[in-house]
């Protein structure tokens, strides 16, 4: 099994989730797009008509469908492709989905893998594991995409140094935890808000003038937004 793949390079973010099934391709193709395939393992209700994704309560639209190899769609803002190709008697299945959310590469990339997973045992008639919220793999994924990294901005008036953080915590836990360590610091924003699933969002901000103060408002930044997600 590989590690899901956070792709930077493009018009937008993206992450990419590869798995082999020991399947045909037509099989596997069944189950990425027949209504009762997609009900197994896809996290909403779907089913393609021409050029149109129904998902129940909104609409995509199909943008490319190429039986049994590849599927395009839009999903609300995002877009998810689905590559199939032969490998020996099995099947490579590649999902992709872009979207414009960077903070919230992890939680899509850990709730892509638990999908494939279920799409693994649907396909061999297994049984499903039992709901699960995957909040260690989701921290594990933080680290390798790099989302705990402070971005710098840099305009006419100064600079800006900023964390954007999903999550595994609720707003409430993480801001007992902000609270514990100081927050004394000047120029300081700190947003709590809704996340992706797994738990709150967190930003974290820091603005100044003076370059001497920006490595240390980085280190504290960097520091506290640790301390929220981890206590």
């Amino acid at each position: 099994m590989s590690d899901p793949v956070f792709l930077r390079d493009g018009a937008r973010p993206a992450v990419r989730v590869e798995r082999r099934y020991d399947h045909p391709i037509e099989a596997v193709w069944r189950a990425v797009t027949s209504p009762e395939g997609l009900a197994a393992w896809f996290p909403a209700p779907v089913r393609f008509a021409g050029d149109v994704a129904d998902f129940g309560d909104s609409t995509g639209q199909v943008l490319t469908m190429e039986p049994p190899r590849r599927l395009v769609f839009t999903w609300g803002g995002d877009q998810l492709e689905f590559s199939l190709r032969e490998d020996g008697a099995g099947t490579v299945f590649v999902l992709t989905h872009s979207f414009d959310d960077r903070a919230g590469a992890a939680s899509f990339a850990s709730g892509w893998e638990h999908c494939l997973q279920v799409l693994g045992l649907v396909l061999a008639g297994a049984p499903l594991p039992e709901p699960e919220r995957f909040e260690a793999r989701h921290e594990e994924l933080v680290r390798a995409f790099g989302l705990e990294d402070p971005v710098v901005i840099r305009g006419d008036a100064g600079w800006s140094v900023r964390i954007e953080r999903q999550l595994v915590v609720p707003a409430a836990v993480a801001w007992d935890r902000l609270r514990a360590g100081s927050l004394d610091v000047p120029n300081v924003l700190v947003k709590l808000g809704d996340g992706t699933g797994h738990g709150a969002r967190l930003v974290v901000a820091v603005n100044g003038s003076d370059e001497a103060e920006l490595e240390p408002a980085t280190a504290w930044v960097r520091a506290a937004v640790a301390r929220a997600a981890t206590g």
